[in-house]
């Protein structure tokens, strides 16, 4: 008997559980409002009374189509197909130094640097059509960057001089008897040795016409201002040869720049750990660390800042 009423007792606290279970699983069913805000709180067995939102499905379908992407993105990283383009640096004659020279030429470049560079190739060129003597050429204080940076301050002179000695002939320094030709001396008033309005690209007749006259006469020209002042069209192709070499050969930037250069590209093919991202001194640091990981891409950006 007392065992009969033993099992009735246990059957009974097992229904009463399985009641309570049953009801706990439907009384959300039942009051779904009361449980609203713990579905948004954070997920639950609830949960399914999220409606999606559009911005979720604006993400799903902006993941999946970066997995679309990601083989077309790679393609932008690989090498450009051969478009022909050949170096224009070889010349059929070696290049022959000419035996009198009919004066110095001098040449004061304003604009932005790389504006400065073009100039230093055209002043090149013009010298080799003029048969003159260059003078290193003189790079105006920028307005915007007020940059007082003299050609042997960025550029490495001796290396210059050194690739285009067999071209033309070039001095750093003006001879005594020709000290006085400044730029303060040409700010202070009009004189016969300036060509001041040489046009923008001026054709090789034109150097020859206005130019070549004031070097028989006075031994020295100075051109300024000299920016976009030589036309590239109609030119002698050794000329224009002459201007690839000034540019590609010729003009190398002293060794503390490219040192700086070296290490900003360095940086960023290679980014440093934390340990070194705190370093001021990084960029005078040489790392032995390339091989343990691969380099990494970047891209340039070439901004312009101009002054209103």
């Amino acid at each position: 008997m007392m065992r009969l009423n033993y099992q009735r007792h246990c059957y009974q606290l097992l229904r009463r559980k399985a009641m309570c279970g049953l009801f706990v699983l439907i009384f959300p069913l039942i009051f779904p409002c009361l449980f609203t805000p713990f579905t948004h709180a954070s997920p639950s067995t609830f949960s399914e009374w999220n409606v999606p939102k559009p911005r979720h499905l604006r993400l799903l379908r902006s993941a999946l189509q970066r997995e679309r992407l990601t083989g077309e993105q790679s393609d932008l990283w690989a090498p450009l197909a051969d478009q022909g383009w050949r170096p224009y640096l070889g010349s059929v004659n070696a290049p022959s130094l000419p035996q009198k020279s009919e004066g110095y030429l001098q040449v004061f470049l304003d604009g932005g640097l790389n504006q400065q560079r073009m100039g230093i190739c055209d002043a090149v060129a013009v010298a080799k059509i003029l048969n003159a003597t260059l003078v290193i050429p003189h790079l105006e204080v920028n307005p915007v960057w007020q940059d007082s940076s003299s050609f042997m301050d960025i550029f490495d002179v001796d290396h210059f001089m050194n690739v285009l000695k067999d071209d033309i002939p070039i001095i750093k320094v003006l001879p005594d008897e020709f000290s006085w030709s400044t730029r303060e001396y040409y700010a202070t008033a009009i004189r016969g040795t300036r060509i001041k309005r040489a046009p923008v690209h001026a054709s090789a007749n034109w150097y020859l016409e206005n130019v070549f006259p004031v070097l028989q006469s006075n031994g020295i020209a100075a051109i300024s201002p000299f920016s976009h002042r030589l036309s590239f069209d109609n030119l002698p192709s050794e000329i224009q040869q002459l201007r690839c070499k000034v540019n590609f050969k010729a003009l190398v930037f002293v060794p503390h720049i490219r040192a700086l250069g070296d290490a900003l590209v360095h940086r960023l093919r290679y980014p440093p750990g934390q340990s070194q991202a705190s370093s001021t001194d990084y960029l005078r640091e040489t790392t032995d660390q390339n091989g343990k990981q691969n380099p990494q891409k970047f891209v340039v950006l070439h901004l312009r800042f101009d002054k209103v």
